[in-house]
């Protein structure tokens, strides 16, 4: 990832034709070059011109936005220059990718997936290996600037932190869905309405973060 390889404009133009169709609804697997090339606003043998098949393009398209979305998280969170103001900055990010269906990690998911199911491979291993291990690299860096502040404990470990945070995470996300659910239109619960549910996500914000650095530190 940090050696990111560089698509040309038509390739990246293709890549959006995969990730609008997949906006609409349709099934990864389901997905023929023809649509592909016309949601681009191109011809189907230009696409060939780039790719030898619909496979490789979906798994281009999947590593270029995973790629992309992870980039602008790692530069959205270390704005924030405390080991508190990275975690939260981090659900902020979190809670905005929600309101995106499909984010690197929905994707990631959808492709394992297919691959499951028999329908086709579309992530690149070499891709997560290096993405998995950029990660480690990102929140080791967090923790460092945790601990130099004291707000980590001494003695914790990278896989620690990595198993608290990710479960925290989990924990946010799980109390968050039900919350934004009206902004949606949809009602959850009944007495829920759009005023209390924003401050409700707002001091959701405030105690998972206090919770986090309660069991670290």
């Amino acid at each position: 990832m940090d050696e990111q390889i560089q698509y040309s404009p038509k390739q990246i133009l293709i890549f959006e034709g995969v990730m609008n169709l997949l906006q609409e609804g349709r099934p990864i697997h389901e997905l023929k070059v023809a649509e592909i090339a016309e949601a681009s606003g191109m011809g189907k043998s230009t696409a060939y011109e780039y790719f030898s098949s619909k496979e490789e393009i979906i798994r281009e398209a999947l590593t270029y936005h995973m790629s992309e979305n992870f980039k602008n998280m790692v530069q959205f969170v270390f704005e924030a220059n405390t080991f508190k103001g990275i975690l939260e900055k981090a659900l902020i990010y979190l809670e905005d990718s929600l309101e995106k269906r499909f984010t690197g990690i929905f994707l990631l998911a959808m492709s394992e997936h297919q691959a499951k199911s028999d329908k086709g491979h579309y992530m690149d291993p070499f891709m997560m290996e290096k993405m998995d291990a950029v990660t480690m690299r990102e929140l080791e860096r967090a923790m460092l600037i945790g601990k130099n502040e004291g707000s980590v404990a001494a003695d914790l470990t990278l896989m620690d932190l990595k198993m608290t945070v990710l479960g925290f995470f989990s924990a946010f996300v799980h109390e968050l869905l039900p919350l934004k659910s009206i902004h949606c239109g949809i009602k959850v619960e009944p007495d829920l309405s759009l005023e209390n549910s924003e401050e409700m996500i707002k001091r959701l914000h405030e105690r998972t973060v206090r919770l986090m650095l309660k069991t670290l530190a």
